[in-house]
């Protein structure tokens, strides 16, 4: 029997940093469009849902072709985290073998990107997959006590070349796919046996305040 993919989309009213960022016009279409479309031409997903508390988003989401769960006000607060409200909606919706979480801030996401992941899921036997993005970044820290910095991933004395390294993979926050075990053992999006799905550079930049959306628009016309 064929696995049952599902796509969830969390898309709460209450963004504090963009107010109703996830229906806020990007290039003349609303932010949460930007990840449905992709998911529906994906091919990969029986269903494609949002999961939101605001009706404004639900009517949004229905005329770009994607179902609604309401979600609980508790997983709709400030301080809620994504993993209540995915815990909420797998309760509502059952029926699933792998749960597609998809991040309406990152609009980038092409069909392809959800076709690679489940292929490479499946191809490794895998339980959980991340998604993430190669970057080239010099990290460094602070010691507390002496105020002292120190670099964490390199040696200052023999700084590489950027071609002479292969650079640090930096979760991107895109989607994670999550076998229904793991969500039923741990109620976490990624558990067991892990994959990571390398996707391009531009798809790094997450909609987390108004300096992101600025850029995010700029890039629209090349990455839409």
């Amino acid at each position: 029997m064929a696995e049952r993919v599902i796509a969830f989309i969390p898309a709460r009213g209450g963004s504090v940093s963009i107010p109703k960022k996830n229906i806020k016009p990007l290039a003349g279409r609303p932010l949460i469009d930007w990840v449905i479309q992709p998911a529906l031409a994906s091919g990969v997903f029986a269903e494609v849902w949002v999961s939101t508390d605001c009706d404004r988003i639900a009517a949004v989401a229905h005329g770009c072709g994607a179902r609604v769960h309401m979600r609980a006000a508790h997983t709709a607060t400030n301080t809620a985290s994504t993993e209540s409200a995915m815990l909420d909606f797998v309760r509502a919706h059952p029926n699933y073998d792998v749960l597609c979480l998809v991040q309406a801030t990152s609009p980038f996401i092409l069909p392809d990107d959800f076709a690679r992941g489940l292929a490479l899921l499946r191809a490794r036997g895998a339980d959980s997959l991340v998604t993430a993005v190669r970057a080239h970044r010099f990290l460094w820290e602070v010691d507390a006590a002496t105020g002292l910095a120190r670099a964490k991933n390199y040696a200052p004395l023999k700084r590489p070349r950027r071609q002479d390294w292969d650079g640090e993979l930096v979760e991107n926050g895109a989607f994670y796919m999550t076998r229904r075990a793991v969500v039923d053992a741990h109620g976490c999006r990624l558990g067991g046996r892990m994959v990571l799905l390398e996707m391009e550079e531009h798809t790094f930049t997450e909609l987390d305040s108004l300096v992101d959306w600025q850029v995010v628009t700029n890039m629209a016309s090349d990455y839409g």
